[in-house]
């Protein structure tokens, strides 16, 4: 968060594709791939001070994680910034157009807890470009072979394991789908490509978001099953 408590992000600030995460059993670790210095993120704040946070047009409860991860933070983008922590009891709730039930919720992503992209996609995308893209420039949470491209639009409910998620909406990209994952010059593609055949109603869509139904653990290689 900026130091009004707005999100930040890599529209504004691509250098942050040098910012490389792993998870630990003790926390996440994020490391600058140009200096190589890490830290480590605890997987619960230090502190319990709730203030409200802001991401696009919604408020809602966080705590700072720890001054230090904030003032790392801020040295790496050069401007005064916190890493802010939203506990379990913090909701956000998902559009209202979207919602399937009102108690569907999402952190503090752009607007939904899960994005699906398939490799056909991807292929087909990659087919109409000079410099093929990797999948990471979309930042899927899951992604999906074995089916035609862009099947994920139509998708409704899906089975992964004990886990069910529903399909509610085409993603609409923007600029961040640019920034190189090298942290080069950002470039006009994918998004020009893009543009010329996946426009609808104003917005250029690529993948589908998706709301949680029923928990479970979902793991790579899992099949997944239309409901």
């Amino acid at each position: 968060m900026d130091e009004v408590n707005v999100h930040v992000t890599q529209r504004e600030h691509p250098e942050m594709v040098h910012l490389k995460q792993a998870v630990l059993e003790n926390g996440i670790k994020v490391r600058n791939e140009q200096s190589q210095e890490a830290i480590l993120i605890p997987f619960l704040p230090s502190s319990i001070k709730a203030e409200k946070i802001q991401v696009w047009d919604d408020s809602f409860d966080a705590t700072e994680v720890s001054n230090e991860l904030s003032t790392w933070f801020s040295d790496f983008l050069k401007k005064e910034v916190r890493l802010m922590y939203q506990p379990d009891e913090s909701k956000r709730n998902v559009d209202e157009l979207y919602r399937v039930q009102d108690k569907d919720v999402v952190s503090a992503a752009d607007g939904y807890p899960i994005l699906i992209i398939s490799e056909g996609s991807l292929n087909d995308l990659n087919a109409r470009l000079s410099e093929p893209v990797g999948m990471l420039r979309f930042r899927p949470n899951i992604v999906l072979e074995g089916i035609a491209a862009y099947s994920e639009d139509k998708l409704g409910r899906l089975g992964l394991g004990e886990a069910e998620i529903i399909g509610v909406k085409n993603c609409s990209r923007c600029i961040m789908i640019t920034n190189k994952l090298d942290g080069s010059q950002r470039d006009k593609e994918p998004f020009k490509t893009l543009a010329n055949y996946r426009r609808v109603g104003g917005k250029v869509l690529f993948g589908r978001n998706f709301l949680v139904a029923k928990h479970g653990k979902v793991n790579v290689g899992m099949e997944a099953t239309a409901l």
